[in-house]
């Protein structure tokens, strides 16, 4: 870092704007959750256990009995099988008349025999249902980017200029302990737009420590920082981000500003809107999204 950058005189607000974040945590909880979720473009990966299901043939053995192996006597039936043949059916063999007899009942099959039967192994192929585990590899989730718009008119001087910068500078320790990216556009009068990138660079702090050491004025001409903010959504890099805009509201709607909030939202932007003071119903509400009213003044009474 230069010399210039560590004797810059910010450094004793930034100190300060963090003390008022640590006093405000409902400014973080806007902050965190900005971003919407996206599979990353980088080589970073995560690794997930899947179950799918399955459809397999298996084999199945089991025991089935059958007459087809003789390995067991198992009671007595009526047959025509010489070799099963009980002893008193031979009796009638011997019998001049009762051998007629013996050779119907043969041909009947209804000679008392004995049953025999015997384990049989079969095999047969069954489908069943399973799940198996299969590892996957995605991209992580990441978070998109951060676009600050902040009012810097007069109305906004005093504690709400310190309330909104330390909105700002949540935003930028936010994106910068995610690795995302984070943009500023501070805003007042007509022609009037201060828009640098936020990052924790040499060349970024020296810009951020310098917005920090302002004071605000002007009026407030919010249209033409909002086409600039449409304007950057279109790109590669910023088309997952979500807008954040701080003001008081104290300014009029202007005629373009709900075409071109529309414009973004049906690209898929979230506006979220912190308005700082109890004003009612202001120039954010005509932004429709999220209005986080900030009107706590006890919580920073000491500044």
């Amino acid at each position: 870092m230069s010399i210039g950058v560590l004797r810059h005189l910010g450094w004793t607000d930034l100190v300060r704007l963090r003390e008022l974040v640590e006093q405000l945590p409902q400014l973080t909880d806007v902050v965190r959750s900005l971003g919407r979720l996206h599979a990353s473009d980088a080589e970073e990966t995560i690794a997930e256990t899947v179950f799918v299901p399955m459809r397999r043939l298996e084999e199945e053995r089991r025991e089935v009995w059958t007459r087809r192996v003789p390995a067991e006597t198992r009671g007595i039936e009526r047959s025509g099988e010489l070799a099963r043949m009980l002893p008193v059916e031979a009796v009638n063999l011997g019998h001049p008349k009762l051998r007629y007899l013996w050779h119907a009942r043969r041909a009947e099959r209804a000679l008392l025999s004995y049953r025999v039967e015997g384990l049989e192994l079969e095999r047969t192929l069954v489908e069943r249902d399973s799940e198996e585990a299969v590892e996957q590899r995605s991209p992580r989730p990441r978070r998109g980017p951060i676009i600050a718009v902040m009012d810097t008119s007069g109305s906004m001087h005093g504690l709400p200029e310190q309330v909104g910068k330390a909105l700002v500078l949540e935003a930028l320790r936010t994106a910068h302990a995610e690795k995302r990216r984070c943009f500023l556009y501070a805003y007042s009068g007509p022609g009037q737009v201060l828009e640098f990138e936020l990052s924790l660079t040499k060349g970024g702090l020296g810009r951020l420590l310098a917005f920090l050491g302002e004071s605000f004025g002007g009026g407030s001409d919010v249209s033409e920082v909002t086409a600039k903010v449409v304007h950057r959504l279109g790109g590669k890099d910023w088309k997952r981000a979500d807008v954040l805009f701080v003001s008081d509201g104290e300014w009029p709607v202007p005629v373009s500003l709900p075409h071109l909030v529309e414009q973004a939202r049906e690209a898929g932007t979230r506006f979220h809107s912190v308005q700082i003071g109890n004003r009612g119903r202001t120039g954010l509400h005509a932004i429709r999204d999220p209005v986080h009213v900030f009107e706590d003044w006890a919580a920073v009474g000491g500044w």
